[in-house]
């Protein structure tokens, strides 16, 4: 491999998660080219699972505020729940297209993070990011071959020295676009190419959805579709005084994948979380 006004969430075919361990690597690739293209929100963070089509050139993962904080299922979990959302990295697993260039997008405030890929059929390490500190992006990798790759880094958490945020890319040949699949239209119903070549989410607090959205459209930002929750843990400062969060999916047309880094490193850092 080389390395080189928003609608409502549209309700779409559920996708399960990618299992961390039962299956081997080519049985998951089976299964994964079996799914059809899914950029729910709401799918997203039940299942912590998106599917990309075969038109999506560039995937920006998002590590979210406070995804540094072990989940409950840690060996010595928090007394209490820490993280806003229920996973490290969002999507946490993500099933794309051969050729795709993915980065991952640290909006997770005060902490640094480093990204380490490992090729799940060798066990051989593909890619190292290299620190990255908040609000800036690793540099790209572009994922040439099919495969079944898992991802991870540590959480720089004082608290939890030994907990390692997991995550895990599916590469197959995708036979469905994204925007073209009568499964997974566009949230305006269009089953049209529209052009769309970069997908990315962002958390956001609910009272700001409004005056976010704007600003992202004034970026060049598409608003897929998006997915109300309540923090997990509660609101206070690192949600923006504020429970109820938003999951945003976004979409980008005709920009590389530095443009849209600087895209989101504009609108980012003035979320109001700590």
């Amino acid at each position: 491999m080389e390395s080189s006004e928003t609608p409502p969430p549209q309700t779409q075919p559920q996708t399960q998660p990618l299992p961390e361990q039962p299956l081997g690597a080519q049985q998951q690739l089976q299964v994964q080219k079996q799914q059809p293209p899914n950029l729910s929100a709401s799918s997203i963070y039940q299942t912590k699972t998106m599917v990309l089509g075969n038109d999506i050139k560039n995937l920006v993962i998002l590590i979210p505020n406070e995804g540094h904080e072990p989940s409950p299922d840690y060996s010595q979990p928090p007394p209490e729940e820490l993280r806003v959302i229920n996973q490290p990295y969002i999507p946490q697993n993500a099933v794309v297209n051969v050729g795709t260039a993915v980065t991952w997008f640290n909006a997770d405030v005060g902490h640094p993070h480093i990204i380490t890929l490992v090729d799940n059929s060798t066990n051989n390490v593909v890619y190292d990011s290299g620190e990255f500190e908040e609000f800036t992006a690793s540099s790209p990798i572009t994922l040439n071959n099919t495969g079944a790759f898992s991802y991870s880094g540590p959480s720089f958490a004082d608290e939890f020295p030994d907990f390692l945020m997991k995550g895990t890319l599916t590469v197959v040949d995708q036979s469905f676009p994204t925007f073209a699949s009568a499964t997974n239209a566009s949230s305006s119903g269009a089953a049209t190419d529209s052009g769309i070549d970069t997908v990315t989410t962002l958390m956001v607090p609910a009272n700001l959805i409004e005056e976010i959205s704007s600003e992202l459209q004034g970026q060049g930002f598409g608003m897929d579709n998006q997915y109300m929750f309540d923090s997990l843990r509660g609101g206070d400062s690192t949600t923006g005084d504020e429970e109820q969060q938003v999951l945003l999916v976004l979409t980008s047309s005709g920009k590389d994948i530095n443009q849209v880094i600087s895209a989101l490193q504009e609108i980012v850092p003035t979320l109001p979380y700590s």
